[in-house]
């Protein structure tokens, strides 16, 4: 069916609204990166107190994530983006009085736990969207993330060169959080999992964008307080369900964010120590890794709708893989420094739309499965937070045995590992548009979702 032009306002608005989000989700969280050497001066924190401090931040997503999933699965997305949003741009106040290490790991649990909470329920809302869309949106939505970080760590950078006091960052940046994005969260869609009814533009409108449809009835919230109760039931029973089904997703997302964290935490060190870089160069590759990392975001949704996700991911993967490793080979040569900032940026590129396509999966195979789409989202984004928090310190232990030339190996491997998984991306389908893959058909008894009939009705 084809849908009006107020339908596809209202669409193209909680796209936006999403994006934004995410935007101001990576540009708090970016910026406050490069302040942490002042931190660590003005507490007087060691290297190991403050390494341990640091474990705050890992440690509050982890153990955020999974009341995030069930919240979102009881109350929708919406709610859950509000409160959370709140909170991240209030908790980054709370690192200002961290008087030593324990006080900085409790105020950076804390402020990670509300932006993971908001990390995953802005995904549940841009798997929502995508649903409705008709078509890919969430490399799209992930690159305003990676837009964010490269901004917020700009910012970062000169807030900490002029010694802006952190407060006054901190206080600015949470103000412009809260005033940017909260009032954007009235255009984002209603009908995601919460037993609240969607407003809309019109009576046709709401038929279409808040009505149960199979994306919805999984994660729908009973009426009284018994099944409610069994509905929390049912969302804890996720975890042990998701071991199987889901495990090849969570590799993918674990491999995936331990290539980020790798690139983020030791991109510099290597390339410092083992290539003979400058400190100054040696920034360069991870700057080179978010600006390509964004770049085929911006264009991923379209290639995975041209070509199909496994067509795109797999290719990237491997030849992130194959450029990175030859970086590592040329390691202390004269164009080692050169090949490894390349290197980084492949491997920045190779990533690009691996978590995309890994939470669009969960959510697609959450909705054809029957169960929540926010607790299967937190069973990925669980496994790849770990990844994030365990990828640093496993080539950190593994640099002590064979050297960090030799660790960094690992990224190669984890990366060709998701190359070798890229085929599950695709996830059981309801409909071609959703899979990315040419020609693939709706199971028997599970129509797709409305939509435009042809991409000439696309706005």
């Amino acid at each position: 069916m084809a849908w009006t032009a107020a339908q596809w306002r209202r669409l193209r608005r909680a796209r936006a609204a999403t994006m934004v989000v995410f935007f101001f989700l990576a540009l708090m969280l970016a910026a406050w990166a490069p302040r942490i050497p002042q931190v660590k001066d003005a507490l007087a924190l060691g290297d190991g107190e403050l390494g341990l401090a640091l474990l705050g931040a890992p440690v509050g997503a982890i153990v955020t994530l999974w009341g995030a999933g069930v919240l979102v699965s009881r109350l929708g997305s919406v709610p859950v983006i509000r409160f959370s949003l709140v909170a991240y741009a209030t908790f980054g106040l709370v690192i200002i009085a961290a008087t030593g290490p324990l006080s900085l790991f409790a105020a950076l649990a804390l402020l990670s736990s509300a932006s993971c909470a908001l990390d995953l329920s802005a995904n549940a809302q841009a798997a929502a969207v995508e649903h409705r869309f008709g078509r890919r949106i969430m490399m799209m939505v992930h690159a305003a993330w990676t837009a964010g970080a490269l901004v917020g760590a700009g910012l970062g950078a000169v807030a900490a060169a002029i010694e802006l006091p952190l407060s006054i960052q901190f206080s600015v940046l949470g103000a412009l959080t809260v005033t940017g994005a909260l009032p954007l969260t009235g255009w984002m869609l209603r009908g995601d999992g919460s037993r609240e009814s969607a407003s809309s533009d019109s009576v046709a409108f709401e038929a279409v964008v808040s009505e149960p449809v199979a994306f919805e009835v999984a994660t729908t919230v009973p009426a009284t307080a018994a099944t409610a109760a069994t509905a929390v039931t049912a969302v804890t029973a996720v975890t042990a369900r998701a071991l199987l089904p889901f495990a090849p997703l969570s590799v993918i997302a674990f491999a995936s964010f331990l290539g980020e964290g790798a690139a983020a935490d030791w991109s510099a060190v290597y390339l410092t120590d083992v290539t003979g870089a400058s400190a100054g160069v040696a920034g360069i590759g991870y700057v080179a890794f978010m600006a390509c990392m964004l770049v085929v975001r911006l264009v991923g949704d379209r290639a995975v709708e041209t070509f199909g996700v496994r067509r795109v991911v797999r290719p990237l993967a491997f030849t992130a893989a194959g450029m990175f490793g030859l970086a590592l080979v040329s390691g202390a040569t004269r164009a080692g420094t050169a090949l490894g900032i390349i290197g980084f940026a492949v491997l920045g590129a190779g990533l690009a739309c691996v978590i995309p396509a890994a939470f669009s999966a969960a959510a697609r195979a959450a909705s054809f499965v029957g169960l929540p789409a926010g607790a299967v989202i937190a069973v990925v984004s669980s496994v790849g937070y770990a990844g994030w928090l365990t990828g640093p310190a496993l080539i950190g232990g593994l640099a002590e045995l064979v050297g960090l030339h030799g660790a960094m190996w690992s990224v190669v491997a984890f990366t060709c590992a998701i190359a070798l998984f890229a085929g599950r991306l695709t996830g059981p389908t309801r409909s071609s548009w959703i899979s990315g893959e040419p020609g693939a058909s709706a199971p028997s008894g599970r129509p797709g979702p409305p939509g435009p009939q042809s991409s000439a009705e696309v706005p």
